[in-house]
C-alpha cells in the first residue's frame, strides 16, 4: 500500500500519521500550517545496524521482525504468536482516525483509534483486538498507546510513593534499555501512578518541551519507555494482564482502557493547562461542576464512636464555621464496632441509629448543609451477616479454587463484583440508602489491594475493575444527583478512568500540611484543584505526629476542594472564628481556585515551595508560598501567568499574620512584568509557615 499522510489537528496541536502497509507517527507537536511539506515528514531514520533501519510503527509486532517490546503479544491455541499485521482500512476526519489492521492469515484484527481533542490538544488513544480465528486467542499484552518519541526527550518525571505519602515526584535520566513501571495491586496504587512526564534536559515549571502520558484505568498497568540504539524512544501504556486473564473466543473483542498524551512547549505549567482543561471538559461526569461544597468529615473527630450528642454538637459547629456538606464516615452501619466487623451489611446500626440515618440527615439539612455518607462496597468482613450467608462471593487465591480449602485469615476480603448476584446485592443495598433522597454524596472507599483476584482459579483483576465501573455507572444512572468521591486508603485509586464516574478524589489519608504540599503538588500534574480533597486536620496529625498551627494547615487546604477533618467541639470562640475566616476566604476565591489556571512557582521544593491560580482573563490570582525548613532569608518568588502590561495590587488576607511581605497587607500598584520577572520577596524564616496573597488587576 502506498503511504499517505493523515493529519489530525486540534487545541494548537498537530498529529501526522504515515499510513501504508503499517501506520507510523510522522509528527506530534505544535500545530503545523496548512500545506506543510509532506515529503519532509517522511524522513527516514539514520542507519543503526547492518540492515536498513525499521521505522517503528504505531503497532510494532514481532511478525515484522521488530526486535523491541511489541505493542501486541499473545498466541492462538495451536500457535500463531507472531502475526504479520497490515493496515486494512483507515477512517479519518479532522481530529480522529481509526486504523484497521488485519493479520495476513486472517486470524486477528487490531484497530487503533486516535482522537485529538479540539479544545485542549490532548490525544486519546485505545486499541481493539478481535479474534478472527476458529480457536481461542490468549492475549498477553496490548498497548493502549505506543508512540515513538525523539531522543531529545532525555528526562522522565515519575510519580511514586506509599500510603500517606502519595504522588512523590522523582526525576530519572533516560539511558539505553527500558524504563519499566508496573502495578499489580489491582487498584491504581499508591506507589505506581499510571502516568509520567518526559521532557527535554533540564525542563522546569515554565520552560522546556514536555510530554505527559496517562492511562485512564483503575487497575493493573504497565508503562515502559524503551531507548533504542537508533536514537528513538518508544513509549507504551496499557493494562497489565496476568497469564490467561484475557482469552478471546472466536469473534470476541477486547478493548483496552484509554491512554492520553499531552504536549506543551512551556514546561510543567503548560502541561497542567492541557491536563486540567481536559479533565474539566472531557473527563468529569458533570461539566461544569457546581461550586464545590466545603466538607466536614467526622472520621478524625469521632472515629467509630457515633454518639448522637457528639454528632449534633459537630453539626451545630460545622454550620457555624460555614461548612456546606457534613459527611458521616466509617462506623454507621450494622455491627461496625471496629475495622474487623460489618463490611457488607449496608444498613444503619440499630444501636447507634435506632431511627435510621434520616434524623441526623434532617438535622444536617435543617442547618443548610448537605448530607454525605461513607461506604466501602467492594469489601466484606468475615464477621458480617453477608459473609456468613455467602462465603463463596469473594475473590480468592488461585490455589483456593478447591472449596474444601478455607480462605486466608484476613480482616476483609474483596467481593467478586463480576458475579451478577453480588453486583445486584450491592446495588440494591446502596440504592435503598439513596432512594429516600437525603444523601447527596457518597465517599466510596477501598481499603485493600485487590490481591489476590481469582475466579475458579483464573486471574480476574480486570474483571473486577470493569464490574466496579458498571456498578457505579448503574448507581449514577439511578441517582444522577448524587456525587461520589473516590478513595482507596487515600490516593490508591486516582486516575481518569474512575474520575469519569466521580467528582472528587481523596488524595491521601494524611492531613499533615507539611507532607500535603508535596502530595498535592504531584497530584496536580494530572488533576485540577476542584477534584482534590484537601482537609484542615487536627493540630497534631494523626498519622505523622507532626504539629502545625491553623494558619499553615488552612493555607494548604485552601487550594483544593477544601474540607475539615477535626474534632472542632473543643475549639473556643476565637478558634472557631479563625477557622470560619479561612473557610470564608476559600468561598470568596472558590470560582478562581476551581476555574482558573493552576501554576507552580519556580522554587526548589526542598526549602520552599509554592503554587497559584490565575484567572483566565488574568485579572486576579491567588498564590501560596511556604517555607519547609528553617532559613532566615527571604524567599524570592516570581509570579507567573500575569499580564506583563497590566498593573496589580497584592493583598494579604486577614487570616495570615503580618510581616511576610514588605508592604504589610497591601502593596502599591506593581506591574505584571515586574512581578513576573523581578518577583516578590517573602519573609518566612520558620519551617512550616506559609503566606497566601491575592493579586488583583487595577486600572
Amino acid at each position: 500500500m502506498t503511504e499517505r499522510v493523515v493529519h489530525l489537528g486540534g487545541g494548537g496541536i498537530s498529529v501526522a500519521l504515515g499510513v501504508g502497509d503499517v501506520a507510523r507517527l510522522l509528527y506530534w507537536g505544535p500545530a503545523l500550517p496548512d500545506g506543510v511539506d509532506e515529503a519532509g515528514l517522511r524522513g527516514a531514520l539514520p542507519p543503526s545496524g547492518l540492515d536498513a533501519p525499521m521505522v517503528p510503527p504505531l503497532l510494532p509486532v514481532s511478525g515484522w521482525g521488530f526486535w523491541g517490546q511489541p505493542a501486541l503479544s499473545g498466541r492462538h491455541a495451536t500457535g500463531g504468536w507472531a502475526p504479520r499485521l497490515r493496515v486494512a482500512d483507515v477512517d479519518a476526519s479532522a481530529s480522529r482516525a481509526r486504523i484497521e489492521h488485519a493479520a495476513e492469515d486472517g486470524s486477528l484484527a487490531v484497530a487503533l483509534v486516535l482522537d485529538l481533542d479540539a479544545e485542549t490538544g490532548v490525544l486519546r488513544t485505545e486499541a481493539e483486538v478481535v479474534n478472527r480465528a476458529a480457536e481461542p486467542y490468549r492475549l498477553d499484552w496490548c498497548a493502549a498507546l505506543c508512540l515513538p518519541l525523539p531522543a531529545w526527550l532525555e528526562e522522565a518525571l515519575l510519580s511514586e510513593g506509599t500510603y500517606i505519602r502519595e504522588f512523590q515526584e522523582r526525576r530519572v535520566r533516560l539511558s539505553m534499555g527500558v524504563l519499566l513501571r508496573e502495578n499489580r495491586r489491582g487498584r491504581t496504587s499508591h506507589d505506581a501512578f499510571p502516568g509520567l512526564v518526559l521532557g527535554e534536559r533540564g525542563f522546569g515549571v515554565a520552560h522546556g518541551t514536555v510530554c505527559g502520558f496517562h492511562l485512564g484505568w483503575s487497575g493493573n498497568h504497565r508503562l515502559s519507555v524503551e531507548t533504542r540504539p537508533d536514537g528513538t524512544r518508544i513509549l507504551q501504556l496499557g493494562e497489565l494482564l496476568h497469564p490467561g486473564e484475557v482469552v478471546l473466543a472466536p469473534g470476541e473483542v477486547h478493548r483496552t482502557p484509554p491512554a492520553y498524551a499531552a504536549l506543551a512547549e512551556d514546561g510543567l505549567n503548560g502541561l497542567m493547562a492541557r491536563t486540567h482543561g481536559h479533565v474539566r471538559r472531557r473527563i468529569l461526569p458533570r461539566q461544569p461542576l457546581r461550586p464545590r461544597p466545603v466538607h466536614l468529615n467526622i472520621w478524625e473527630a469521632i472515629y467509630f464512636g457515633h454518639e448522637r450528642g457528639a454528632l449534633m454538637d459537630l453539626i451545630d459547629r460545622a454550620a457555624r464555621v460555614g461548612v456546606e456538606r457534613f459527611v458521616i464516615d466509617d462506623g454507621w452501619f450494622h455491627g461496625r464496632v471496629n475495622e474487623r466487623a460489618g463490611l457488607g451489611d449496608w444498613w444503619p446500626d440499630a444501636g447507634k441509629y435506632p431511627d435510621g440515618l434520616a434524623p441526623i440527615a434532617d438535622a444536617v439539612r435543617a442547618r443548610g448543609m448537605e448530607f454525605g455518607l461513607w461506604v466501602e462496597p467492594e469489601n466484606v468482613n468475615p464477621d458480617s451477616d453477608l459473609f456468613r450467608a455467602h462465603p463463596d462471593w469473594i475473590l480468592e487465591l488461585p490455589q483456593a479454587a478447591d472449596p474444601a480449602r478455607p480462605p486466608a485469615p484476613w480482616r476483609q476480603y474483596v467481593l467478586d463484583l463480576g458475579r451478577a448476584e453480588v453486583a445486584d446485592y450491592l446495588f440494591d443495598r446502596i440504592d435503598a440508602l439513596l432512594r429516600p433522597g437525603f444523601i447527596a454524596y457518597l465517599k466510596w472507599d477501598m481499603n485493600r489491594d485487590i490481591a489476590p483476584a481469582a475466579v475458579a482459579g483464573e486471574p480476574a483483576w480486570g474483571r473486577h475493575v470493569r464490574a466496579l465501573y458498571a456498578l457505579i455507572d448503574r448507581l449514577r444512572a439511578a441517582h444522577p444527583a448524587v456525587e461520589i468521591e473516590t478513595c482507596a486508603s487515600g490516593g490508591g485509586r486516582a486516575d481518569w478512568g474512575i474520575l469519569e464516574r466521580t467528582e472528587r478524589v481523596w488524595v491521601s489519608d494524611s492531613n499533615d500540611a507539611h507532607d500535603r504540599l508535596a502530595i498535592q503538588r504531584g497530584f496536580g500534574l494530572f488533576f485540577p484543584p476542584e477534584v482534590m480533597g484537601a482537609h484542615v486536620g487536627r493540630e497534631r496529625c494523626t498519622v505523622t505526629g507532626r504539629r502545625n498551627d491553623l494558619g499553615f494547615r488552612a493555607a494548604v487546604a485552601l487550594f483544593g476542594h477544601m474540607g475539615v477533618e477535626w474534632d472542632i467541639r473543643g475549639l473556643d470562640d476565637s478558634e472557631l472564628a479563625d477557622l470560619a475566616a479561612w473557610i470564608a476566604l476559600h468561598k470568596r476565591h472558590r470560582a478562581l481556585l476551581h476555574g482558573g489556571r493552576s501554576l507552580r512557582l519556580d522554587l526548589d521544593g526542598a526549602e520552599a515551595t509554592g503554587h497559584g491560580v490565575v484567572s483566565e482573563d488574568r485579572r486576579e490570582a491567588l498564590f501560596l508560598v511556604a517555607r519547609l525548613v528553617t532559613r532566615p532569608v527571604p524567599i524570592l518568588v516570581r509570579l507567573p501567568g500575569l499580564d506583563p502590561e497590566a498593573t496589580y495590587v497584592l493583598r494579604v488576607p486577614e487570616p495570615v499574620p503580618d510581616g511576610a511581605l514588605p508592604w504589610g497587607r497591601e502593596s502599591p500598584p506593581l506591574s505584571g512584568r515586574m512581578l513576573g520577572f523581578g518577583g516578590v520577596r517573602v519573609a518566612l524564616g520558620r519551617p512550616d509557615t506559609a503566606v497566601v496573597f491575592a493579586v488583583e488587576r487595577v486600572g
